[in-house]
């Protein structure tokens, strides 16, 4: 596979490649481990795959929902749909968000669903919002990283920021900041490091989670922060 964002295909000829004498097809997007890549890296088709995977597992639910009340249909939602569509949420963060809304979509279909199940006195909390569950996965890993030193994540790793040579509102917090990498397209700015780089940044800035001693309770803190308006 050729990965390249370019409208025209290269002047140069793609060379062949030869595995025990037989040439390798050229393909527009390849498996790895379960995630669709294409050539332009922007796993619109990975999105639109898991989402249509979803839906019919959500649909399956469906048809079993009249044998369970609203506890059950949400622990089988959890189980069987959500993990499929948070399955390497990291890896495709870039899709563009009118691909992520599909998957919106089906958990909006489970919350109804769940909804109906309930009891007329019954008060049901809403499900978490996928883009929240994605943002305090990728968090988290950036606290791995930075603040526990977790070796095989040891490539995630940003440089720290400098710190000003003058009084700031943001000096103070300037030492636990990280570089945020050059990005200079939107499907890159979406991407993990320069996305949940600015992230954690922010959050630096507006608190001190960054200082929390165990992962679990940044987690749960990090939840919290999000989300306020």
């Amino acid at each position: 596979m050729l990965i390249s964002r370019r409208q025209r295909p290269p002047d140069t000829p793609i060379p062949t490649i030869l595995l025990g004498g037989r040439p390798v097809p050229l393909q527009t997007s390849l498996s790895i481990l379960g995630v669709e890549v294409n050539s332009v890296l922007t796993f619109t088709d990975h999105i639109r795959t898991i989402a249509r995977k979803a839906a019919w597992k959500l649909s399956c639910v469906r048809r079993v929902s009249h044998l369970l009340d609203s506890q059950g249909i949400t622990t089988l939602y959890a189980a069987q749909v959500r993990s499929l569509m948070e399955y390497a949420p990291l890896t495709w963060s870039s899709c563009p968000p009118s691909y992520l809304s599909l998957l919106d979509k089906v958990q909006a279909r489970a919350q109804r669903l769940i909804r109906l199940k309930a009891l007329q006195d019954q008060l049901l909390p809403p499900l978490q919002p996928l883009q929240q569950r994605r943002d305090v996965a990728g968090l988290c890993v950036v606290y791995k990283t930075h603040k526990q030193h977790v070796p095989h994540l040891a490539a995630l790793r940003q440089p720290w920021a400098r710190p000003h040579g003058h009084t700031t509102r943001t000096a103070a917090t300037r030492e636990h900041q990280l570089i945020v990498p050059f990005a200079r397209t939107e499907t890159s700015l979406r991407s993990f490091l320069p996305r949940y780089t600015r992230m954690w940044n922010r959050m630096v800035q507006q608190t001190q989670l960054h200082s929390t001693s165990s992962l679990q309770t940044f987690k749960s803190a990090v939840n919290a922060w999000i989300k306020q308006p």
